[in-house]
């Protein structure tokens, strides 16, 4: 079975409201199994794979991101949608507020972020815009014909986690022009440019970053979440079935060069 669209969903996201004929598909690689769900989104099969488990139990830094965009990749998977739930530094931003990402500042220290050297070969990829301009462009337009208010331009700050971040943390990634902060898009996206998959996150605001309103909780967040998970189903479902199976696009030629 080739599978070309994969679904990547953190906190909040364990389900795809809109997803049929679901089954399950262990996939063995060389990074570890992957438990990955199959099902059909109006008439295309995708892969979907909740990076902290169905019951999120997986911290940030145990999440298996190699074998995660490995299996996909097995699948035959081209493109990867994901969400990443953000903390905010932009007032104007809020919980419910939905963003796509266009650059990252990494701040984790504790993951395998390559594959390389792979077969003997080592490549050296170019992340100057680490993030698909074919899913960017459609993921606008998609939320535009629904009517959906998508920001654009958002710079992302990753770090280990579990735990939220210091006041002074946030204001050193505020000084560095980060507008969201999270814990989970790094090293995700930089592995799927590895593969030369497309890869798009949309940023869900579920709160403001710490020292930027009263005490940060984990209820908190959850709670802010509340429907956007059928809100970001739906845009997806729009963008999976206003694409044609197969394209070309930049990010599918990202190892042409990049071998020494």
């Amino acid at each position: 079975m080739t599978v070309t669209t994969g679904f990547i969903t953190g906190t909040g996201f364990y389900t795809l409201p809109s997803l049929r004929e679901v089954r399950n598909k262990t996939v063995r690689t060389p990074y570890g199994e992957v438990d990955v769900e199959i099902g059909t989104l109006g008439d295309r099969d995708v892969a979907f794979i909740p990076r902290h488990g169905k019951q999120h139990s997986i911290a940030p830094s145990l999440i298996n991101y190699r074998a995660n965009i490995y299996a996909l990749h097995t699948l035959g998977v081209e493109r990867i949608l994901a969400t990443s739930v953000s903390g905010s530094l932009v007032p104007e931003w809020g919980p419910g507020t939905l963003v796509l990402i266009d650059q990252f500042l990494n701040f984790t220290t504790d993951r395998a972020s390559s594959f390389y050297p792979m077969d003997g070969k080592l490549a050296h990829i170019d992340v100057t815009d680490p993030y698909c301009g074919t899913l960017h462009e459609n993921l606008l337009v998609s939320a535009q014909a629904m009517g959906l208010h998508l920001r654009k331009g958002a710079t992302y700050a990753c770090l280990s986690g579990p735990r939220f971040e210091t006041r002074a943390e946030i204001e050193m990634i505020r000084r560095l022009g980060g507008h969201l902060v999270g814990q989970t898009n790094y090293p995700e996206c930089v592995l799927a440019r590895e593969l030369a998959i497309c890869y798009a996150t949309v940023g869900v605001v579920s709160n403001m970053a710490a020292g930027m309103k009263s005490e940060l909780t984990a209820t908190e967040v959850l709670e802010n979440l509340g429907s956007l998970g059928d809100t970001i189903a739906r845009l997806f479902e729009k963008v999976v079935l206003s694409l044609p199976d197969r394209y070309d696009c930049a990010c599918r030629h990202a190892l042409d060069e990049a071998f020494l």
